[in-house]
């Protein structure tokens, strides 16, 4: 069996994480002739093809997917072995790309890349906030943070802890409604649900030693726990909410905690990257900030 050589795979790799030959010729300085030549060659020569392209597109086959999967990781490892030569801070440089649940990257994700722009100079990031479940490997992602219990698939995963909802509601809702006390109060309350699942007419609360699950009058539905925050700080309705994304409208008195020491069930929430996330200095850096930070705000229910 012939060997490939590495250069082939390189390109390869840059043109699936770019989506583009144009850009890939752009972030390697060659020309884009030499970009598709060079993917030509590397099918030619494997007698395998890698990717399927059209005039607006391009898409990994089964077979490209594989060998993108499988040689990532030790392409990036060479990459900063070869970086390393030239100085050990010029490791920690590049694009990091991530996607994170709308509400959890604006709220946590967010605030973190901020004090590592501060910190590392010649690391730069690209941020896509979204509740869709995106293919890391196709659209060129470096890890991921999702919410849910994870499908079986070839990403390595690391386990950051639960995200629980607590159920808020402004003070002047509460002047005008009956008396929350049990879970079961709330079948009296107009309710502002989250659309996903279950959680839109059940809400499934729990204490140290009781459980409810209650059928509640939804008022407001929405996709994103931000607007419903808004709408219940307007005074709309009782939300359930994370506690880290209600946090200072708690402090500022705007909302107010109801039934204290119930809260949802706990849903996973994890790390995820198409390669292992020590692979690379700046995967590593960026990767470990993220998850100690996501875990200390995921644990502190209030």
């Amino acid at each position: 069996m012939e060997t490939i050589e590495i250069e082939l795979t390189r390109i390869f790799i840059k043109v699936v994480q770019q989506g583009s030959f144009s850009k890939a010729s752009k972030l390697l300085k060659i020309p884009k002739s030499t970009v598709s030549k060079a993917i030509a060659r590397l099918e030619r020569e494997t007698g395998t093809k890698l990717l399927l392209r059209t005039t607006r597109s391009q898409t990994l086959t089964a077979s490209g997917r594989a060998f993108y999967e499988t040689c990532l990781e030790p392409l990036q490892i060479l990459e900063d072995a070869q970086k390393s030569l030239f100085g050990q801070d010029a490791i920690v440089a590049g694009k990091i790309k991530i996607t994170a649940p709308e509400d959890l990257g604006t709220h946590v994700v967010a605030p973190i890349i901020g004090e590592l722009s501060q910190l590392h100079e010649k690391l730069s990031f690209e941020l896509q906030y979204t509740n869709q479940l995106i293919d890391l490997v196709k659209e060129g992602f470096d890890f991921a943070i999702r919410i849910g219990t994870l499908k079986q698939s070839g990403l390595k995963a690391k386990r950051i802890g639960e995200v629980t909802l607590i159920p808020v509601a402004a003070p002047s809702y509460l002047e005008k409604r009956a008396k929350i006390s049990i879970p079961q109060d709330l079948l009296k309350h107009d309710c502002l649900s989250i659309s996903a699942g279950n959680l839109v007419q059940r809400w499934d609360l729990k204490n140290k030693s009781q459980t409810a699950k209650i059928m509640v009058n939804v008022k407001v539905e929405s996709n994103q726990m931000t607007s419903l925050l808004q709408v219940a700080v307007a005074g709309g309705g009782v939300a359930l909410v994370p506690s880290y994304l209600c946090k200072n409208e708690l402090q500022q008195k705007k909302l107010v905690r109801l039934l204290p020491g119930w809260h949802s069930v706990g849903m996973p929430v994890s790390l995820v990257s198409p390669v292992s996330m020590t692979s690379s200095a700046r995967l590593k850096l960026v990767s470990d900030k993220v998850f100690t930070a996501t875990q200390k705000t995921l644990s502190e229910i209030l």
